[in-house]
């Protein structure tokens, strides 16, 4: 992955990173026509004999036990020199990652060049059906198929390593250049879990040391506990978190987790915090998030409030959790450390959603983008577009990077160019866009800056 460090950033917010005091911050502002609500207290703690045991009682309330849990994996960061030179989290990355769901395929696109510089297989009978993207702190990809399977590519190609049996590296080029799935060396691995039900993806921080080196760097991936009637559907029962090695795709660790409900689609999305925990939410009515704690695996599940029907998700730097809503609300933001919800103002239809500059999240609806102040609420910039916006993320320099979604006709058939787009927030303009996409259906942190913000951009 190519880094520059003499790149601007436009948060203020950012410049705070060589601080890295990873405190959580307090959320008790005043919440400009918020509506807070306190969930029940459903924490877990781990009894060190392997066991997790209910700390008090309330709905969705659970208990995990796991051989073998993971040791502490908060990040482990060696600060650069406070004078202007790089910091370990200097993280600047050069890609946004968007699947081709009906394709099967992912596209790498350079955030400078517009250019799609590679078009990987994320399955090997291309029946993958890929949605979500999760771009770790090196720079590598995982991407989540729902119909089953997790996939890692390289960023660069000087790591792409020999495996095909022809002398040299041989990988994409372009969109038009997708390779065999034996033919292609910058695929790293990929690992199948034997089911149809697979959408939450999120890296871990790892350790870092250095110029945003990482080692160390886990992903996790959630599928349903039983299979569905349908690829893509889950069964009756529960979800199982997995905890995978970056390195190798080895399965670390995993637990079950009976009391988030599997059915329909299961946990659709998934975002950590800066301790490389996992929260997951459902899709909709069934209004339930998780998280699963990557020291010990206990987890807890609680009760999002009426009135939000849960989408995408993210954690800002802050460690609160925030939830797109396609129905009711806008959206809510939950304060783990304090058990309370907060209603976001506004109406639903959202799906994607991300932490930019100027302590603003903000949040897809349709064919529009709202701002949030992420302590206030209170409503700022709207970015307004012709066509349905799916995903949401940020670059280094405080670009909204925006995934257009496929709105088709009575025939399936596309109705509009399939786009990801570069707006200055400066503007609210398209500054920049790429349409060489093929159904694209990405919303989740597809360009790596959303692990950054809750890794190098500590509440300050």
């Amino acid at each position: 992955m190519q880094r520059h460090s003499s790149r601007a950033v436009l948060s203020s917010s950012l410049s705070l990173m060589l601080t890295l005091a990873f405190a959580c911050g307090d959320s008790s502002g005043d919440d400009t026509g918020a509506i807070t609500t306190a969930a029940p207290d459903t924490s877990a703690t781990h009894d060190g004999s392997g066991a997790s045991t209910q700390a008090a009682s309330g709905s969705g309330s659970g208990s995990s036990a796991s051989s073998g849990a993971s040791a502490a994996s908060g990040p482990v960061l060696d600060v650069g020199a406070p004078d202007g030179g790089d910091d370990a989290c200097g993280c600047e990355f050069n890609y946004v990652w968007i699947a081709n769901a009906e394709e099967s395929t992912v596209s790498k696109v350079n955030m400078d060049t517009l250019v799609e510089e590679a078009r990987y297989r994320t399955h090997p009978e291309d029946k993958g059906n890929p949605s979500r993207t999760s771009v770790a702190l090196d720079g590598s990809v995982a991407v989540a198929n729902r119909h089953g399977g997790l996939v890692k590519f390289f960023a660069d190609p000087s790591e792409c390593v020999e495996s095909n049996g022809v002398p040299g590296i041989q990988t994409s080029t372009g969109k038009d250049d997708v390779l065999a799935w034996e033919m292609e060396e910058c695929r790293a691995w990929y690992t199948d879990f034997g089911v149809t039900n697979q959408r939450p993806v999120a890296w871990t921080p790892g350790e870092l040391s250095g110029q945003c080196d990482a080692v160390g760097e886990k992903v996790w991936t959630v599928t349903s506990a039983k299979p569905g009637l349908f690829p893509g559907l889950g069964g009756a029962g529960g979800i199982i978190a997995y905890l995978v090695d970056g390195e190798t795709g080895n399965i670390t660790d995993q637990v079950e987790v009976p009391t988030f409900p599997g059915s329909s689609f299961g946990a659709y999305g998934g975002a950590v915090n800066t301790h490389g925990d996992l929260y997951v939410t459902t899709l909709g009515p069934a209004r339930k998030l998780a998280r699963v704690k990557i020291d010990n695996l206990a987890y807890q599940v609680w009760d999002v409030p009426s009135g939000v029907a849960p989408y995408g998700i993210t954690v800002d730097h802050n460690g609160r959790v925030w939830l797109a809503s396609t129905l009711g609300s806008a959206g809510a933001r939950f304060d783990p450390e304090t058990n309370t919800w907060d209603v976001l103002p506004g109406l639903g239809g959202g799906s994607g959603l991300a932490e930019g500059p100027d302590n603003l999240m903000w949040i897809s609806s349709g064919s529009s983008v709202s701002s949030f102040d992420i302590d206030t609420l209170e409503p700022g910039p709207v970015f307004n577009y012709t066509y349905t916006i799916k995903g949401v993320g940020f670059d280094a320099e405080g670009y909204m990077w925006l995934v257009n979604w496929s709105d088709v006709d009575e025939g399936n058939q596309p109705l509009h160019e399939e786009l990801v787009l570069k707006v200055d927030l400066g503007t609210l303009m398209v500054e920049d866009a790429y349409n060489g996409l093929n159904r694209p259906y990405t919303y989740s942190d597809f360009t790596g800056n959303a692990l950054y913000t809750v890794t190098c951009n500590p509440a300050g």
